[in-house]
């Protein structure tokens, strides 16, 4: 934490309000188990509903990215939390069909109408010095708090389901008065002249975005069946599942700033290549080791592959867009996340409820394999892998200082729970 400590409080206030947030977020890892055990839909229905969580997602994010410009993104951040929470606490009570579909639509709404706000207030209080520190701070806080929920999810769901959704809305309200009360505000935006809106941020950006959604909709869905797959075919309990989140999380915060550091002197379109490469192969890993230890395997080949992708996809787009359309790269970004996760639940029930496992499988093997031949073929390779850090060539040095004055994509974006 010492590298945080010159950061302003205020950055402090968002990131604290994320990993308490963060800590009760245990609905969405479990919410096709609950349409599906604990209300009793069939499965495919079950992945259906859940589904609308995605649509909810689709059009939080750019409504969320156009209130962050007009309102204090701090304040609506907090009352998108304390919304959300609200809802929680009265989902168990909801079991007509249209209802769910109307509810589990509005409670992403509400839960992800504050993630651009985050990412705003975080860019707009860390500012151009401590912008990047600010991110990573809130990306930690993200993974700590994911490295809880879901785990304790798994032993709330095997008593029961509804305290999913009373503890997660406990901890969005609770997060929410602690943000709100602290007093943080952001500073006013300058006003600038209204100029036309371009949305094209360029060939390189649209085909790296094209590459990406196929390895979200592979990666989402992993989480969307994993959970299913444990405890059906594999019979596991709820709290088990609970268990692969935390082997996720807990090796994200462990180990991904020496990823980092280790994979620097390679090639942006490699690296992209190599973490989808990866989620390949945890789908492999599935079919060809069925049991708990190909599930443990193949989350261990899920890890590594988004600690190669999410960063080096940020630093991948920061290059080549330019930053006076990087909130338009980041709303884009955010389709692309909110597209998968309106396709991985209904894939997985599609697959689980006429097909074996082994089909879904090998399905999404091969979309994050077509992703990583895609990855490789991006531009970029021009930099060459044994150029020293420290060179002093002038492309090396535009390099350093592109990559730490440009804005990143904030990997806010990248997290798909409330």
């Amino acid at each position: 934490m010492k590298s945080f400590a010159h950061l302003p409080r205020a950055c402090w206030w968002v990131a604290g309000a994320t990993l308490v947030n963060r800590m009760g977020a245990m609905v969405f890892p479990f919410l096709v188990l609950y349409f599906h055990r604990g209300l009793g839909l069939p499965l495919e229905i079950a992945g259906s509903v859940a589904a609308c969580w995605g649509l909810g997602s689709f059009v939080s994010g750019p409504l969320g990215g156009w209130a962050s410009d007009r309102v204090d993104p701090v304040r609506l951040m907090g009352l998108s939390m304390l919304a959300a929470g609200s809802l929680m606490f009265a989902f168990p009570w909801i079991h007509s069909l249209p209802w769910l579909v109307l509810c589990t639509f509005g409670l992403a709404l509400l839960a992800d109408l504050g993630r651009p706000s985050t990412m705003t207030a975080l860019a707009r209080l860390g500012g151009t010095e401590h912008g990047r520190d600010a991110f990573a701070l809130n990306y930690m806080a993200i993974n700590l708090g994911m490295s809880i929920g879901p785990t304790l999810g798994g032993f709330l769901a095997e008593m029961d389901y509804r305290y999913l959704f009373w503890v997660d809305g406990a901890t969005s309200a609770t997060a929410a008065a602690l943000l709100l009360l602290s007093g943080t505000v952001c500073p006013p935006l300058e006003k600038i002249a209204n100029t036309h809106v371009d949305w094209n941020i360029g060939p390189a950006a649209f085909r790296m975005y094209l590459w990406l959604s196929l390895f979200f909709w592979s990666f989402m869905t992993f989480f969307a069946a994993g959970p299913v797959y444990a405890v059906k075919w594999l019979h596991l309990s709820e709290h088990d599942v609970g268990y692969i989140w935390l082997f996720n999380t807990s090796l994200i915060v462990l180990t991904n700033l020496w990823v980092n550091r280790l994979t620097a002197g390679y090639s942006l379109p490699r690296l992209l290549a190599a973490g989808c490469a990866c989620q390949a192969l945890s789908y492999l890993t599935l079919g060809v080791a069925p049991g708990i230890g190909g599930l443990v395997l193949a989350t261990l080949w899920l890890t590594i592959g988004e600690m190669l992708l999410f960063s080096n996809a940020n630093a991948y787009v920061a290059r080549v867009v330019p930053a006076e359309k990087m909130g338009r790269a980041m709303g884009i970004n955010a389709l692309c996340v909110s597209l998968a996760l309106i396709t991985s639940a209904p894939t997985m029930g599609y697959f689980f409820a006429r097909h074996s496992p082994n089909w879904l499988w090998a399905t999404m093997g091969a979309t994050a394999g077509v992703a990583a031949l895609g990855m490789a073929r991006l531009p970029g390779h021009e930099r060459p892998r044994e150029e020293p850090p420290d060179c002093d060539s002038t492309d090396d040095t535009h390099r350093l200082h592109a990559t730490n004055t440009q804005p990143r994509l904030d990997p806010e974006f990248l997290d798909t729970t409330d």
